[in-house]
């Protein structure tokens, strides 16, 4: 914090009071954008959701794992939660952009609540089956397509925009702090208890959610916005894609750490039992040591208060991304496997938080929940790449898979670097 000397014209630090003292200046800078009490209410909901997606996302994968022994069926299951980004992300960012934000995501997240509700019961009746697994997936899907264009197009009409590149950050620490803790300790869950009690702590997570929502005041939709039809609206997010080669640069760049890389979890299951003889407890324990990479990548980008050469920075970090995911290949033993995941952890924030940030920076804010729609169809892909390194996993070994996705993230970073050579001066 700066304050203005009225009579020389010069800033001077600002006094620190309170408790504020006690804190380091540089994590201080860390936490700006958290002085703004829209944003805070917003971000402790991502905190909440980010606990129950990670909740969800641990149970399901062990639960279809324990199931079948198959990561082929793992990404399966994980591809039917991804159908509905695909089949209607485009709209939910349209949705993002026309509707009233807070009436969809309170909307959102109730419908989340009552998806992990029935998982719980299913589980904890004892109950379950495959298709059960494949159907609640989808319908939780559904939710998620509209949920994070809401969440991330809100964000720079809450927060000056100096402090959106903290704001962002801060949105992928949420993320990763609820990796660090949440994950070790559904791991020891499920190896205690099973998988019922996973989907307990999910639900009552979006319970949180539903009520910092609530609490979060919402900036107006502009008349002009409601114009026009779903679809006009939606091929005119894909017309600004098209015609600006940054903003389709920067899209198809996320294939690399969100579609290709992100599914590397698909293989995670079948790594901890088959290479390394774990149970789900050591899972949700590698999952925590990513959270704790992401945590150091996010306050890396928090304390920034102008990050030059975004470009650079995200495709390296998109590079150290596909390049631990090749060393993971060759992991034999436990403690082979937590500098990677590490690694992984801190390339994907930073990578996240420079790309999301420079879209949010060049875009207009009438079409922001469209085109962040656009970038959640690169997480929405990664399924897909998950059946292909499943696939690769059941046939030829784990060690194939993490092969195959290292490789095509690599390609991505190539292909971007070759079809717009002036990223690199972003």
């Amino acid at each position: 914090m700066e304050e203005r000397n009225l009579v020389g014209g010069e800033t001077t630090p600002a006094r620190r009071t309170g408790a504020a003292r006690f804190v380091p200046a540089g994590l201080a800078k860390s936490f700006t954008s958290l002085g703004n009490r829209n944003f805070r209410y917003l971000w402790f909901g991502q905190v909440g959701a980010a606990t129950a997606m990670h909740a969800d996302l641990i149970a399901r994968s062990w639960l279809v794992f324990e199931i079948t022994g198959s990561s082929l069926a793992v990404a399966g299951v994980n591809l039917a939660r991804a159908a509905p980004m695909l089949a209607i992300g485009l709209f939910g960012g349209v949705a993002a952009d026309r509707w009233d934000r807070k009436r969809l995501l309170l909307i959102i997240q109730m419908w989340s609540l009552l998806i992990n509700g029935a998982m719980a019961i299913i589980v904890i009746g004892g109950w379950v089956e495959m298709w059960h697994i494949y159907v609640l997936a989808f319908l939780l899907g559904g939710g998620m397509a509209m949920n994070q264009p809401v969440r991330t197009s809100i964000i720079p009409r809450m927060v000056p925009k100096d402090q959106l590149l903290n704001a962002v950050s801060l949105n992928s620490i949420a993320i990763n702090s609820t990796r660090l803790i949440g994950p070790a300790i559904i791991g020891i869950v499920i190896a205690a208890w099973g998988v019922g009690p996973a989907y307990i702590w999910s639900t009552a997570a979006y319970g949180i959610v539903i009520w910092t929502t609530t609490r979060v005041v919402m900036p107006p939709i502009d008349t002009d916005a409601k114009r026009g039809s779903l679809v006009g609206q939606m091929m005119e997010g894909f017309r600004y894609i098209a015609t600006n080669r940054l903003v389709l640069a920067l899209v198809l760049l996320g294939l690399g750490p969100f579609a290709f890389g992100f599914s590397h979890q698909t293989l995670l299951p079948a790594l901890v039992v088959d290479k390394l003889g774990r149970d789900a407890a050591i899972l949700g324990f590698i999952m925590a040591a990513g959270g704790i990479g992401g945590i150091t990548g996010g306050f890396y980008m928090a304390s920034r208060v102008d990050l030059r050469r975004k470009g650079p920075i995200m495709l390296g970090s998109a590079a150290v991304y596909g390049i631990a995911l090749l060393l993971f290949a060759g992991v034999s033993m436990l403690i082979m496997v937590f500098p990677l995941i590490i690694a992984i952890g801190i390339s994907q924030t930073v990578f996240r938080s420079t790309n999301t940030t420079t879209l949010l920076e060049i875009t207009p804010d009438h079409l922001r929940g469209r085109i962040v729609s656009a970038t959640l169809l690169d997480t929405a892909l990664a399924p897909v790449s998950g059946i292909i390194a499943g696939a690769t996993a059941d046939q030829a070994g784990v060690s194939a898979g993490y092969l195959t996705l290292g490789a095509m993230c690599l390609a991505v970073v190539g292909i971007a670097i070759v079809a717009y050579p002036k990223i690199m001066k972003v």
